[in-house]
C-alpha cells in the first residue's frame, strides 16, 4: 500500500489487493475553497458547511492556509477532509439528492474529464448558490472544489460510473 499524506489525516490509497464492490463505495471527501480579499470567510465556511448534511457538521474542522494571488493579493484557502467512509457516504448521498437533474446530466457528460488516474472525481460548486443552500454544479470560474475519493483505486470507469449513478452524482 500506498500512504498519502492529506491536509487532515492519513489516508491509505492503492492496494494491490482487489476490493469487493461492496467495498467500492466512496472512503473520502476533500473540499477546498479560496477566500478573495472582497470575500467574507465566515461566508465562504457556510458555503462550505452548507455542502455537507447536518448530520456531519459537528465533524467539520477547516483549515485556514494564507496564501498570496497572481497580483500579491491576499487569499485564504480553505479546506476539510472527511475520511470517515460512514458519513463520507452520507455525505455523497445527500450531494446526489440535492443536485438538479441539468446538473446530473451535466457530471455525466463530462465524466470522463471530472475523473483523474486515481479515479478520484472532481466536482465543482457554485459558491453563491451554495451559500444559499442550493448546489449547483461550475465548470469554472471561483468555485468550491470537491473531491471524491472511492476504495480501491482499480476501479474502471464503468464501475465509478455505476457507483455514481447509485448515488445519483449521474
Amino acid at each position: 500500500m500506498v500512504e498519502e499524506e492529506s491536509n487532515c489525516t492519513k489516508f491509505l490509497l492503492g492496494s494491490d489487493e482487489p476490493v469487493s464492490v461492496s467495498e467500492r463505495g466512496p472512503a473520502r471527501i476533500d473540499v477546498q475553497a479560496l477566500v478573495h480579499a472582497t470575500e467574507d470567510e465566515e461566508k465562504v465556511k457556510t458555503a462550505i458547511t452548507n455542502l455537507f448534511p447536518e448530520e456531519v457538521h459537528a465533524l467539520l474542522k477547516f483549515k485556514r492556509n494564507k496564501v498570496r494571488g497572481h497580483f500579491h493579493n491576499p487569499i485564504i484557502r480553505l479546506e476539510i477532509c472527511l475520511d470517515q467512509r460512514k458519513q463520507v457516504k452520507l455525505v455523497v448521498q445527500s450531494i446526489g439528492n440535492r443536485l438538479l437533474v441539468e446538473d446530473r446530466r451535466e457530471i455525466a457528460e463530462t465524466f470522463e474529464s471530472r475523473i483523474n488516474k486515481k479515479r478520484h472525481i472532481f466536482l465543482r460548486f457554485d459558491k453563491q448558490e451554495s451559500y444559499q443552500g442550493r448546489l449547483r454544479i461550475l465548470n469554472q470560474g471561483d468555485s468550491l472544489r470537491l473531491v471524491i475519493r472511492f476504495a480501491g483505486s482499480k476501479n474502471t470507469l464503468d464501475e465509478l460510473q455505476s457507483l455514481c449513478r447509485q448515488f445519483k452524482l449521474i
